[in-house]
C-alpha cells in the first residue's frame, strides 16, 4: 500500500501575480509542493485587498485547512505581506485556528522551471 503524502494548500494575492497568467502561480506552487513532499490540494486566490478586514480567500484558506487537518500553507514571497490585516496576524490565525503553517516558495532554479513546464 502506497502512503498518499501529506496535504497542503496554496494562498495567492492576484493583485501581486503582475501580467502573468494566474495559473501560472498555481504551477509554481504545485512544482514547489512536489518537491517538498507535498500534495497540493486548492490554491486559494485572493482578490485585490479592499480593505481592514481579513480577506475573503484566506478566511475559506483557514477554514479549509482546518477541516481537511492541513498543517502546510505554500505561497509566493511577500503575498501575505502589504494589506490591512498585518502578516504576523494572519499568520497567527492560521496557527490557532488550523495549527497550520506557512511557506514561501520561490521559482528558481532550472529544475524548478522544468516541473513548471510539466
Amino acid at each position: 500500500m502506497t502512503a498518499l503524502p501529506p496535504l497542503a494548500y496554496g494562498y495567492v494575492r492576484d493583485d501581486l501575480l503582475s501580467d502573468r497568467d494566474p495559473s501560472f502561480s498555481d504551477k509554481i506552487l504545485r512544482a514547489a509542493a512536489r518537491s517538498l513532499g507535498y500534495a497540493l490540494g486548492t490554491v486559494f486566490h485572493e482578490p485585490t485587498p479592499q480593505n481592514a478586514t481579513l480577506p475573503p480567500a484566506f478566511v475559506d484558506l483557514v477554514r479549509e485547512c482546518r477541516r481537511a487537518e492541513a498543517h502546510t500553507v505554500l505561497t509566493l514571497p511577500g503575498h501575505l505581506s502589504g494589506m490591512s490585516v498585518c502578516r504576523m496576524v494572519l499568520l497567527a490565525i492560521l496557527d490557532v485556528r488550523a495549527e497550520a503553517a506557512v511557506q514561501e516558495v520561490a521559482l528558481t532554479g532550472r529544475a524548478t522551471m522544468e516541473a513548471v513546464a510539466r
